[in-house]
Parts: structure tokens; sequence; C-alpha cells
């Protein structure tokens, strides 16, 4: 934390015992798959144990550096590399409290003050930068083999790229084990992260570069909340990116939860061929603006007469749901017009046995019965509680995904610390987690600098993050006329929860976010 002078205060979190509550971002659980309960022994070895009292040290030392050359649209872009640490120490004592992994890329021969930097902080807690460092926007992406390839969609042509593993990401740990629970909040999480850009920036000497920082899904919550923080603490921040970032609680109260999910559920529909015939033919762009007119129009009005309906009009309403949903009009009576996404997706692919993926709802397979009835014990037939539902789109990529990155890490970035260490991709580093929301802390952001822009890139088929959802939390925004007239940027793309991990979706990624990162600065 920082004083009205700008310098580092004493880390409150060392004095202070916070009451951690199991939610992330004030929105519920952390999306992905969750880790260890905080403050528990751990029964699994991929969890992090925050009982130890004692851990292995990271060694201070300066990052490894090295120097690479790609290929984007035929012309050479030479860059520079580092990875290592940041350690975070206490402003009164100098003791280290923890240590940030990091990888960074710089364009060489380019000019260091003006150029932008772009500072990527994962994605819900738990998840790490990985995803997007080698998923799409650095510049070396994954290949569908398990091998690595140029990326010429790498945003490092515009702007220098940073991407930092908060505590229990990656390799990013709490010195002491028994103190990380002290960082999974938050407002620790950013005054740790704002700690980092503050040190990368005088280290590097990159004080008067145009700053960005770049969150997703839930882990929107800590860069709307970091650009308040540094902006109050007198570091500007140019621009903040959110990709499918966390909704509003308003967004999803009540009856509204029902009306802003119902355009992705039609989205997911749609792209399984399971709408009529006429609404299939659409395009994306058309089915959604159908469905959003629906959904603010007849079915708003039908959740909100409820019980007040005449016959004709509760025919009209389960008919028209039904059509937007793929779904039997039996199946909207028995749920009363309310459609959850859960139920939606085994009873859209119920003859299959299906059920879709809650972070890319394109991505279905099998779903397995989880009572296994006769089979001995009650309830999940386990040694405790029914597992979560699987989410096949990203089990089927974490694992080959983790394999490479790491061996990106040692072989093409020449890392070669940490090795005996956890990489934690996207679970089982970070226990419960408590946190604010996304609207709050953008529009205290833009409250302080007015003159901030922000780029929101919403995905039709993340069911986590309705985009119908994260279009309230944005309609709904406390900011000036002004600053939503000329300072909001939105862009909607074909794709699930990581936009950048579509091929197709990644061309427009990348031009958009050029495009956002070469307007010039608002006075």
């Amino acid at each position: 934390m920082y004083d009205s002078g700008g310098m580092l205060k004493r880390i409150e979190w060392l004095t202070v015992t916070l009451a951690v509550a199991s939610l992330a971002w004030g929105q519920g659980g952390g999306r992905g798959r969750g880790g260890a309960a905080a403050g528990n022994a751990s029964t699994d070895f991929y969890n992090y144990d925050t009982s130890a009292s004692g851990g292995t040290a990271i060694p201070e030392g300066p990052p490894i550096e090295t120097h690479q050359k790609i290929s984007v649209n035929g012309e050479t872009l030479a860059y520079t590399t580092q990875t290592g640490f940041v350690a975070l120490h206490d402003a009164t004592t100098g003791a280290s409290e923890a240590h940030l992994f990091y990888t960074s890329y710089s364009k060489d021969g380019a000019s260091d003050a003006g150029r932008p930097l772009l500072i990527f902080f994962g994605g819900a807690p738990g998840m790490a930068a990985a995803w997007q460092e080698f998923g799409g926007l650095g510049p070396k992406r994954l290949k569908s083999d398990g091998a690595w390839t140029d990326n010429p969609h790498t945003m490092l042509g515009e702007a220098d790229l940073v991407f930092v593993d908060p505590v229990g990401t990656g390799f990013s740990r709490a010195d002491q084990p028994n103190h990380a629970r002290n960082f999974w909040s938050s407002a620790n999480d950013v005054a740790s992260l704002a700690a980092f850009v503050r040190t990368y920036l005088n280290g590097g000497n990159r004080g008067g570069a145009p700053l960005y920082l770049a969150g997703e899904d839930r882990g929107t919550g800590r860069a709307a909340g970091l650009a308040a923080y540094l902006s109050e603490h007198d570091i500007q921040v140019r621009g903040v990116v959110l990709l499918n970032m966390a909704v509003s609680a308003d967004s999803t109260a009540g009856d509204a939860q029902y009306l802003t999910a119902l355009p992705s559920l039609t989205m997911s529909a749609w792209v399984h061929k399971k709408l009529a015939p006429e609404l299939n033919a659409m395009s994306a762009e058309q089915i959604a603006g159908q469905a959003r007119q629906f959904a603010s129009r007849e079915y708003l009005h039908a959740l909100y007469k409820g019980d007040r309906m005449t016959p004709e009009e509760r025919t009209k309403a389960v008919a028209d749901v039904a059509r937007f949903t793929g779904l039997a009009k039996q199946f909207v009576i028995s749920n009363d017009l309310r459609i959850a996404p859960d139920r939606f997706g085994a009873e859209l692919l119920r003859e299959q046995h299906g059920a879709l993926s809650n972070s890319d709802s394109r991505v279905a397979g099998f779903a397995p019965t989880l009572g296994f009835g006769g089979r001995g014990g009650g309830g999940g037939g386990f040694f405790g509680p029914p597992p979560a539902p699987i989410d096949l789109n990203l089990s089927t990529r974490s694992g080959p995904f983790l394999s490479a990155y790491e061996s990106y890490l040692r072989h093409e970035l020449g890392f070669t610390g940490a090795k005996d260490e956890i990489y934690y991709l996207d679970h089982g580093g970070v226990g419960e987690f408590t946190g604010a929301s996304d609207d709050q802390s953008l529009a205290q952001a833009f409250g302080r600098n007015p003159a901030m822009r922000l780029f929101v890139g919403l995905s039709y088929y993340d069911l986590a993050a309705p985009f119908y959802a994260q279009e309230f939390t944005l309609a709904h925004l406390s900011v000036s006329s002004d600053v939503r007239a000329h300072n909001i940027t939105v862009a909607h793309y074909e794709a699930g929860e990581m936009t950048y991990l579509d091929d197709k979706e990644l061309a427009k990624l990348h031009r958009d976010l050029a495009n956002f990162l070469h307007q010039p600065a608002r006075k």
C-alpha cells in the first residue's frame, strides 16, 4: 500500500486478521476449478496447504533474459524476454512477504517513453496469466499438437507485454504458506499487485509509459480495482481491458438472472442447431439481437406479471420461451418460464445424454450419471459429496496446455527456477476468496480518472458470464455521460470464456485491441 506521498506503506495484511468468505470478487465462487479451503490442511498434493508454517525459500536474483525473433505478417519482430520473480517487501522492515512470478516481452528498438505497456493479471482467483500469454496474446502460441509457433496476432506489435501471476497462481507464493490466505481478498490482492506494478515501472524506468491493465472473467474485478487504486496513489492508468467481465449483483438478482441469461441460452441452442429453421438460418449477430429483444420485452413482462398473466398470455409466453431456447414447452411449463443454465444444457442435449461446457457452450460431451445406483454408497457414490459437473472445454485443454507451457518456460525462455514447484494453472493454489464487484471498482476508477479508457470484450458462448448480463452491468455503470459516450468500447465475439483460444475470433480481438491502444489519450 502507499501513503499520500506515493511511498509503499506497511502491508496491512501482516497485522490484520481477515474474515475470509467463499466469494470470488463478490459474485459467488471462482470460475474454473476451486482450490483447497483456506486454513485447512490439504488432502490433495495439488492444493496449497495454508496451515504450514514454513515453505521453500524463493531465491532472490535478476530475471532470466533472452533475445528472440518472430515473423509477423512477413516482417521480423525482435524482442527481449524476462522471466522471474518480483519480491513484495514490507516497507517498514524490508522483509520479503511474497514473490510474484512474471514474464515480460519488450520490442527491441522501440522508444520506451511513449510505447504502451499492457499488463495481464490472469483470470478468476486461481487462474494464471499463462492462458492469456500462451493462449493467444503473447509472441508464441500453443498449437493443437502440443508444440508452439510464432503468433501473428500477438499484441507485442502494439505494446510491451507483462503477464503476472497473483499469489497462489503460477509459481507465485507467499513466503510463509500460512500467510497466503491474507492475499486472497480483493483489497489485499489489489494492494500486492499495485506493489508489483510500482516495482516493475521503477525497475525498468517505465514510469512514463502509457499504462494499460487487463483482466479476464472474475479477475476483471482485480483490474478494475487496481485501476482505481493506482490512480489514487498517483500512478495514472491510460486504459483497462476486461475480457468477459464479472457481472454486477443486480444483473443476476431474482428474476433478472433468467432474463439476462436467456440470450446466451438462445446462442447455445442456435450453435447446436436446436432452434426453428428460420432462427437457425440467422447470423450470430441477428439471433443475438432477436434474443435481446425478446428478453427485454415479452419475457420481461411475462416474468413481471407472473400469475397475473391470462391463460392466453401464458400460452404465448411458454411458446416463445420454448422457441428461443429450443426446449420442449412442457419443460418450460415445469420450470415456470425460468430456465437456469445448468438445467438448460442437460435438457437441450437430453437425448444424447450430453451436457454443455459452462466456459464455452459450443463444446458438449457425454454427461456421466453421478448417482451410480446399486453400486454401494449414497449421495454421489464417492467418498464424499458428488463431484462438480465436468467442464469438458477446460478439462480437455488444461493438461496439454500446462505441459506445453512449462516446457516453453524451460526451453524457450530459459527459466531455471522453481524446478520442484507446482505451476498452478487453474486451480489448487488459491483457497477461499472474498472480493468486491467490477461495477463499483470501475465507477471509482472513472471517478478518479475521467480520461481513462475501457475496453470490454463479450463472448456469446460463455454461460458463466452471460453477455446480456454484462451489457446490463455496463448500462447501469455509474459514470458521467461524457465517459459513457467517449471512453467505453464494447466488442462481441463468437467464442467462449477465453476468446483468444478461438483462431477466428483471436484475429478480431487483436484488431479491436490494436485500435483501442492506438486511440489518442483523452484530455
